[in-house]
């Protein structure tokens, strides 16, 4: 690096210029004018333009010519500033900031940042460092360089820190802020080395998945009290992350910093830069608190924006996991290549191919252990809340399943484990269908047939599934409210599927079953039935469970709670479902008498599943009894009489003793 002390003397005089004009406009937002707004455009225009003047001279060859152009960029700017400054006199009168001049100013910020940031790297390298780092992108390439230096990221996050310290912000405010500052300081500018890109991904990854714990928790617990302005800063702040997700995964695969790859996460750092400066001028009221019950759309968007970040940064840290598949290979074909997929340019090929990668993806050990950790804090989160000691404990089994069961054991322990012991019934997820496997799949299902008969279909829906620790948490909780919002939750409500789900439910089986054949007979080489290279049921478990779930999951908010359960799509949920409706368990009122007299009926209002005949099934017969039923616990703790029970195999063990102790006192 060259030119040290012109380089330090910039950084400061912008870093104390910004901060500046920021406390000046935050100090003056109610008592603003024309002369205090044409005062700060001018003075905010004239730094850029001189800033990208300057770049200009000193990026191009010497000589009269660009000498001239460097000086009239700089006053062509101006000009264009004074001009709009003059027409607005003319249009409206200003007395105070509003939503869209802060904006404005926000984008002008922006602009000065970005244009120091280029300016420097001009003058700190030399052309042939530059065009090294640059790659052969030219002015895009140059552009990339300068957003993800270090020269632009310093600056930046200083000016950003003493925001956060100058002004008095919500506490959403702040950790918003806090995480902006984080993720850009985790940039692969100031991580250097030979392992710079594992570095990078990791620490970036770790820090998003911090603040989205914080931020999910936050929001759990604010179901009805969250303002529309924390909701639209929030949803862009999620669109934002995974912006700069995106611009990890393209920057790893396809080349090492800073070349054209690197762009989409310096414009995520730039939005987030803007967003951060538009927050702290942003003159709006706090508003009304309305949660975000009544905001669906608000929840999809933040289940759909973080559900991509998580994506993007595994498939980032996969990647690297693995290496390059082969060489001469890139983008999109190489991360094909790596996760099996069929690299053809055919557009039927490409339909397959996307929805497996996505699915290969979130079946990583990678993926799980990011939404394990994320989700698995919330659960923890609501265990600290819970005085039910029985929930305590099964939640605490469903995080040691998810940890071994859904984790480890399929990613890490013997390959043998899985030939003799029965341990996962979704063929398909550990890959083709071979002989060896076999009985392992049907003692799975045996053992899921033998739980359900005594515990009841919670001793896999809410125990030993992941969807156990996604539902589970305190955000999954509060979505439970959705179940009597949305109009297609509110027609599946009840404890009986209704008729026009029996055909996908049947659907579900037939193919899962014949393609399980067809895997066979392929894994055998008896014959050929790859859908474009990949493995008809390993296709099958990866659309099905790791593509279709999430998209469920996702859409949360329009369809309802526990959308695999609720809509029968899951095979082993329905096939557990069967055998807990003719086992034991059953949920028991101690007096249905008490249910008549109930106002409030939250045990329906409660329900993960919308059991919407809770109370009708009490009355009439004392207790009640489903295939839907996943015995969540949520009735139970809902229940302000303490009247609801769970009823199994325990019970009816005890009701024997008790039976026959009083027959032979």
């Amino acid at each position: 690096m060259q030119n040290v002390p012109i380089v330090i003397g910039v950084i400061v005089i912008m870093t104390a210029f910004i901060a500046y004009t920021l406390k000046y406009l935050r100090n003056n937002s109610e008592n603003f004018s024309l002369r205090k707004m044409a005062y700060m455009v001018i003075l905010l225009t004239m730094m850029g333009s001189m800033l990208n003047a300057l770049n200009y001279f000193f990026a191009t060859p010497p000589g009269f010519f660009n000498t001239i152009l460097s000086v009239n960029m700089a006053m062509f700017i101006m000009t264009i500033a004074i001009v709009y400054l003059l027409w607005i006199s003319t249009q409206i009168e200003i007395k105070r900031i509003t939503r869209k001049m802060a904006l404005a100013f926000s984008l002008l910020f922006a602009w000065n940042e970005v244009s120091m940031g280029s300016f420097l790297f001009t003058i700190a390298y030399t052309a042939s460092a530059r065009t090294a780092m640059a790659g052969t992108a030219g002015i895009i390439g140059y552009f990339t360089s300068g957003l993800n230096s270090i020269l632009f990221v310093v600056p930046m996050i200083s000016e950003m820190l003493y925001i956060l310290y100058l002004f008095k912000e919500s506490r959403i405010v702040r950790i918003m802020f806090g995480s902006i500052i984080a993720m850009s300081a985790a940039t692969p500018s100031m991580i250097q080395g030979h392992l710079f890109k594992e570095s990078f991904s990791i620490a970036f990854t770790a820090l998003m998945v911090a603040f989205m714990i914080i931020l999910f928790e936050w929001i759990a617990n604010r179901r009805n009290s969250i303002t529309e302005v924390d909701m639209s800063r929030l949803s862009i702040l999620f669109t934002i992350y995974s912006i700069m997700s995106l611009g990890v995964f393209l920057g790893v695969v396809y080349a090492k910093p800073f070349y054209i790859a690197w762009l989409v996460y310096g414009v995520g750092m730039l939005l987030g830069m803007v967003f951060y400066f538009y927050v702290a001028l942003d003159p709006s009221p706090v508003g009304k608190k309305v949660g975000w019950l009544k905001s669906p759309s608000f929840m999809f968007k933040v289940l759909l924006t973080s559900f991509v970040s998580e994506m993007f940064v595994a498939g980032a840290l996969l990647y690297l996991n693995n290496g390059s598949p082969q060489e001469g290979l890139s983008g999109f074909s190489a991360f094909s290549s790596l996760l099996g997929g069929v690299n053809s340019s055919v557009i039927p090929a490409v339909a397959i191919d996307i929805p497996y990668i996505i699915g290969a993806i979130t079946n990583s050990y990678i993926f799980l252990t990011i939404m394990g950790i994320e989700m698995g804090a919330l659960v923890v989160f609501r265990m600290r809340k819970l005085q039910w000691k029985e929930k305590r404990v099964n939640l605490s089994l469903a995080l040691v399943a998810f940890s071994l069961y859904t984790l480890f054991w399929p990613n890490f322990g013997p390959e043998s484990f899985y030939k003799v012991l029965p341990i996962w019934a979704n063929a398909g997820s550990l890959g083709p269908m071979y002989p060896a496997v076999i009985a392992a799949l049907v003692g799975s299902y045996a053992l899921y047939a033998v739980l359900a008969l005594l515990f009841g279909r919670r001793s896999y829906c809410s125990t030993l599934c992941p969807s156990a620790v996604m539902y589970g948490g305190t955000l999954g909780q509060q979505m439970i409210g959705y179940n009597y919002q949305s109009s297609i939750s509110r027609k599946n409500i009840g404890s009986k599927f209704r008729a026009a789900i029996y055909p996908y439910i049947s659907m579900s089986w037939i193919f899962m079953i014949v393609l399980s054949y067809l895997s066979f007979e392929t894994s055998g080489g008896l014959s050929n039935y790859t859908l474009y290279g990949i493995d008809p049921i390993v296709f099958f478990s990866f659309f099905i469970w790791n593509f279709l779930w999430y998209a469920f999951f996702i859409s949360i908010p329009f369809v309802g709670m526990s959308p695999c359960r609720r809509y029968g799509w899951c095979t082993t949920g329905t096939f557990v479902g069967f055998f807990s409706k003719i086992g034991l368990f059953k949920l028991k009122v101690r007096s249905p008498d008490t249910c008549v007299t109930c106002p409030t009926k939250d045990c329906v209002s409660a329900c993960e599943v919308g059991l919407g005949d809770l109370p009708g099934q009490f009355i009439k017969q004392g207790y009640f009894k489903s295939s839907k039923c996943v015995g969540a616990g949520s009735c139970l703790e809902a229940c302000p009489y303490d009247n609801i029970f769970f009823y199994d195999v325990r019970n009816f063990l005890k009701e024997k003793r008790e039976k026959k102790i009083s027959q032979h006192p």
